[in-house]
C-alpha cells in the first residue's frame, strides 16, 4: 500500500421561550482575521487559552492504522474499482456547486442486507419520504450496474482523514471533561466506578455518516474514553448512509484477517448505531426533543450533539432563517448538561452570504449569535479558529489522503 503524503492545501418555560423566539436582526461583525496565514499553525488563542491542537488526545498510531484498515475492508470494491476517479470527480463537482443532494445521493445505495440488521447493538435504519422532486432531479447520475455509488466514493476518499481527526477531538481532554456519563444512583446511594462504566456513551451526529461511525466506534476500543462502556450512536442525515455505515460497523465488530485478528469492538452489542434518514431542518419540536433528550433510552448518559462539517451545509441548503430556527429548536430540546460540538471548515470557507446585498458573516459569529443570545441557554467552553490535523507519513491506505484544517466550538447547555 502507498504511504500517506499529507498536504497543506487549504420542555421548561425557558425552553418554550427559546422555541418561540425569533432570530435577531443581524448587524455586521467587526472585521477579524479568520483562517489567515498567521492562523495556520497557531499554538494558542490570543487570550492565552490552550488551542485544540494542545487539547487533542492523540489516538495512537496503531489505532489510526486500524481505523484506516476498517475503511479499506468495508469499501474495498470502491477502492479497487477502475471507476473510482470518475465517481470522485462527479462528487467533487457537486460539492463545488454546493449541490449536497447530488453529491451524496437521494436513494439508498443498496448493499449487504446484514449491514441493516436491527436489534440491540445493531444498525437500525429509520427513513422518511422527505426528499423532494427537486432534490431527486439534482442527484448525481450513476449507472448503478457498473459505477460506484456516490456515498461509497465519498466515504472511501474523504471520510478516513476526518474519522481520524474526529476521534482525536472526541477523545481530547477538553471534550471528555464535559462529555461524562452520568450514572443513575440506586436508592439514593452514590454510584461506584463499576456502575459508571456501564453507563453508555451517547452521541447524536447531525449530518453524520461514515467518519462519525468509525470515530465513535474507536472510542469504545480505547482506554481513554469509552473503555468497557457501551456506545449508542444516532446518525441523522438526509443521505442514505445505511449501507456504508452498516459495512463499516461490521468491519469494526467482526474479527478480520480470516478470523485471526480480534474485532476492534467486542462484543457486538456494545456498539449500537441508529440511522435516521431525515432532513433535520424539517424536524418539529416534538421529534427534536425525542432525538436529543432520548428519554429513558439514554441510560442516564450525557448526550453529545455533533455538527461535523454540517452547519455550513445547513445554512446553504435552508438559508439563514431555517438554520437559525434549527439552532433554537436544538437549544429548546437539549437537557441541561448536553454537549454541543461543532467542527467545520475555517476561514472564508465558512462565511455565509446573508440578505439582498449578500453581506458575508463568519459562521462562528452566526453560531454564537443564535446560541448565546439567551443568557440561560449555553456556555461556550472552548473554541479554536483554525487547527491542523496532520497524518503520519508512516500510515498506509490504498489511495492518497490529505491533511485537514478545521475550526472547533464547544458548548454546554446550562
Amino acid at each position: 500500500m502507498p504511504k500517506l503524503r499529507g498536504t497543506q492545501s487549504a420542555g421548561s418555560a425557558k425552553n418554550s421561550r427559546l422555541a418561540a423566539h425569533k432570530p435577531p436582526n443581524l448587524k455586521a461583525p467587526r472585521p477579524q482575521p479568520i483562517g489567515g496565514a498567521n492562523n495556520k499553525t497557531r499554538a494558542a488563542d490570543t487570550d492565552g487559552k490552550k488551542s485544540v491542537s494542545d487539547q487533542q488526545k492523540a489516538v495512537t498510531h496503531n489505532f489510526q492504522q486500524e481505523m484506516l484498515d476498517v475503511f479499506g475492508r468495508a469499501l474495498a470494491p470502491a477502492l479497487t474499482s477502475p471507476r473510482l476517479n470518475e465517481a470522485l470527480q462527479a462528487v467533487k463537482q457537486a460539492l463545488f456547486e454546493r449541490d449536497f443532494a447530488g453529491a451524496f445521493g437521494t436513494v439508498d445505495d443498496g448493499g449487504n442486507d446484514d449491514s441493516k440488521a436491527g436489534g440491540a447493538g445493531g444498525v437500525t435504519d429509520e427513513k422518511t419520504d422527505e426528499k423532494t422532486d427537486e432534490n431527486k432531479a439534482k442527484s448525481v447520475s450513476f449507472d448503478m450496474d457498473n459505477a460506484i455509488p456516490p456515498l461509497d466514493a465519498y466515504a472511501a476518499r474523504w471520510s478516513p482523514t476526518r474519522a481520524l481527526c474526529y476521534a482525536s477531538v472526541l477523545a481530547s481532554p477538553v471534550v471528555q471533561e464535559h462529555w461524562k456519563a452520568v450514572p443513575r444512583p440506586e436508592d439514593g446511594r452514590p454510584t461506584g466506578e463499576t456502575e459508571e462504566k456501564k453507563t453508555p456513551l451517547r452521541m447524536v451526529a447531525i449530518g453524520g455518516g461514515a467518519a462519525e461511525t468509525v470515530a465513535f466506534g474507536t472510542l469504545l476500543t480505547s482506554n481513554e474514553a469509552g473503555h468497557d462502556r457501551n456506545g449508542d450512536l444516532v446518525l441523522v442525515d438526509s443521505g442514505p448512509w445505511a449501507s456504508v455505515v452498516g459495512r463499516l460497523r461490521t468491519s469494526m465488530v467482526e474479527p478480520s484477517v480470516g478470523g485471526r485478528k480480534p474485532a476492534l469492538v467486542a462484543p457486538t452489542e456494545r456498539f449500537g448505531v441508529d440511522i435516521r434518514q431525515r432532513d433535520i431542518l424539517k424536524m418539529d419540536d416534538e421529534d427534536m426533543g425525542k432525538l436529543i433528550g432520548g428519554g429513558d433510552a439514554t441510560g442516564g448518559a450525557t448526550t453529545l450533539v455533533s455538527l461535523f462539517f454540517t452547519l455550513n451545509e445547513l445554512f446553504t441548503a435552508g438559508g439563514l432563517g431555517a438554520a437559525a430556527t434549527f439552532l433554537l429548536r436544538l437549544t429548546a430540546a437539549s437537557p441541561s448538561g448536553t454537549v454541543l460540538l461543532v467542527v467545520d471548515s475555517p476561514g472564508s470557507y465558512a462565511e455565509m452570504a446573508v440578505g439582498a446585498q449578500a453581506r458575508k458573516y463568519p459562521m462562528r459569529w452566526l453560531l454564537d449569535k443564535f446560541l448565546l443570545q439567551d443568557a440561560e441557554a449555553w456556555n461556550k467552553v472552548h473554541e479554536d479558529e483554525a487547527v491542523w490535523f496532520r497524518l503520519s507519513p508512516s500510515l498506509s491506505y490504498p489511495i492518497r489522503l490529505e491533511d485537514m484544517r478545521y475550526q472547533m466550538h464547544l458548548y454546554v447547555r446550562k
